[in-house]
């Protein structure tokens, strides 16, 4: 197993609590989408599609509707998010573009250690989608 970067750790211990939190958490999230919408070159452009995905992990957690992961994922999780938005981690984000490597390094380290919940959420997601084209049932138009 890879060893996590460093500074992660203390953000493991802040996302305990934010998990908690749907208000705070749900912030974080806005800010979150906030900044990978700027994501589109540079070191993260890579993790864009993990890290949309670990958001809307998060988000089918907080309002209920996707369970099937364990709390230690959802805390990890939210760890990395929070590293990606908060400016001041190990390598601070305004650094000349060092600080998004080292936010690149977290959420790639993230996603290689919860790669299997993350593709069962992505099956799950795309159920989800599947139900929600499927047509209405016929006999509902009966007597019309």
């Amino acid at each position: 197993m890879a060893k996590p970067p460093r500074g992660f750790a203390r953000f493991l211990v802040r996302s305990a609590g934010l998990l908690k939190n749907p208000r705070l958490l749900k912030q974080l999230l806005a800010r979150a989408v906030g900044k990978l919408g700027r994501a589109d070159k540079g070191p993260l452009a890579e993790m864009k599609e993990q890290l949309q995905r670990m958001i809307a992990l998060v988000k089918a957690y907080v309002s209920g509707d996707y369970r099937a992961v364990s709390t230690q994922t959802m805390v990890t999780v939210v760890a990395a998010i929070l590293y990606f938005v908060v400016p001041f981690d190990a390598v601070p984000d305004f650094l000349f573009g060092w600080g998004l490597v080292d936010d690149a390094a977290v959420l790639s380290f993230v996603a290689a250690q919860i790669a299997g919940e993350l593709d069962a959420f992505a099956e799950w997601q795309k159920a989800q989608a599947n139900d929600e084209n499927l047509p209405s049932d016929p006999s509902d138009d009966e007597g019309r």
